[in-house]
């Protein structure tokens, strides 16, 4: 409700092209009518769907895969844009991507996090291959956990635009991001 308010004072600002995503968790889809909550949202603040983004993490779809999808093409049909959060932290990451119907996913910080310097050739060409694989399906990918510009130059050489991480910002009161950003 928070995120759905500061959208609605933005527009009002003439900042409408800004957004913030908000993570739906598992339990989420059982103690709310998620997509009756989110409709309503938008129709209360008068803001465009688009600009509040929906983050998920596989995990949390799987809880209830077929009914969960159905609920998330329902909000994609009213306008919102679906972001898969972690991904490639589950378990079935592939295997369950060819039956999401995304817009968008995060790639785990996990895999610029490698513990040991040998595998950070191997975590890269992973991710190479997920930008590869979100492009070939229509995608948007969004890097996490971005601490350096040398990551940020790799990445922009394997074709990611978006990034998220420390080397931006560490997070900050609403106020602190206006007053820097806006």
């Amino acid at each position: 409700e928070r995120a759905a308010e500061k959208l609605s004072e933005w527009k009002k600002a003439g900042l409408e092209k800004y957004h913030i995503s908000v993570n739906i968790s598992t339990k989420d889809f059982f103690i709310i009518d998620v997509y009756e909550t989110f409709t309503q949202l938008i129709r209360k603040y008068d803001i465009n769907p688009e600009n509040l983004k929906l983050e998920i993490t596989e995990t949390a779809l799987m809880s209830d895969f077929e009914k969960n999808m159905e609920i998330l093409k329902r909000l994609q049909a009213y306008g919102f844009k679906i972001e898969i959060d972690d991904f490639g932290s589950g378990y079935s990451s592939f295997n369950t991507l060819k039956d999401m119907d995304v817009d968008v996913l995060k790639i785990d910080m996990g895999f610029l996090r490698t513990t040991r310097p040998e595998r950070i050739e191997r975590s890269m060409s992973i991710i190479n291959t997920i930008i590869s694989l979100t492009k070939t399906l229509g995608l948007s990918v969004i890097t996490e956990g971005v601490e350096t510009k040398e990551q940020i130059d790799k990445l922009t050489q394997m074709g990611c635009g978006i990034y998220q991480g420390y080397y931006f910002s560490k997070p900050i009161p609403v106020d602190q991001f206006e007053d820097t950003y806006l």
